[in-house]
């Protein structure tokens, strides 16, 4: 699991970890079950109004990761999760400064109320997940720490998650 507030620089890792690592894993992004609306079946998932239904979304994206892992293909998945909301795996936080959040999400047209929202989620994150890969370097670098810890390269192990990886 990486997880990351809004702006963190999720979705625009997706697509580097999936070139650096093909056909090694399932790179998946929480946000890619929704419309471009931001909506799933029609309900607006990051709406306040929406929270009764987290808990069934967060439960249909582990059983997803569950479906694939059986096969035994590792999945990597990345959400604004915590790991109290979604009890899974590994987690590592991808994570920026406060200051290029505001910067990203006010270039997404967010109000400040939602901007400021996104910087108590990462202050939380930060609590939960303290192990961190810098999102506000280029994707290209931000997935190759990510894959590093994948691999226990960054904290001097190897996770057993590698060694399928490389098989």
């Amino acid at each position: 699991m990486v997880t990351g507030a809004p702006g963190a620089g999720k979705t625009t890792v997706v697509p580097e970890l999936v070139r650096l690592s093909p056909g090694n894993m399932v790179v998946m992004d929480m946000d890619e079950l929704l419309d471009d609306h931001g909506r799933l079946l029609g309900i607006n998932i990051a709406s306040p109004t929406a929270a009764p239904i987290w808990p069934a979304y967060n439960a249909l994206w582990l059983r997803i990761t569950e479906l694939i892992r059986r096969s035994g293909i590792p999945v990597l998945l990345l959400s604004p999760l915590l790991p109290a909301e979604l009890p899974e795996g590994r987690w590592l936080h991808l994570d920026c400064s406060d200051a290029v959040r505001r910067k990203r999400l006010a270039g997404r047209g967010w109000a400040e109320a939602q901007i400021e929202e996104a910087l108590a989620d990462a202050a939380e994150i930060r609590k939960h997940v303290p192990r961190s890969v810098r999102g506000d370097v280029s994707p290209e670098r931000s997935a190759k720490g990510i894959l590093d810890w994948i691999r226990g390269e960054r904290f001097g192990k190897t996770l057993s998650l590698w060694g399928r990886l490389r098989s």
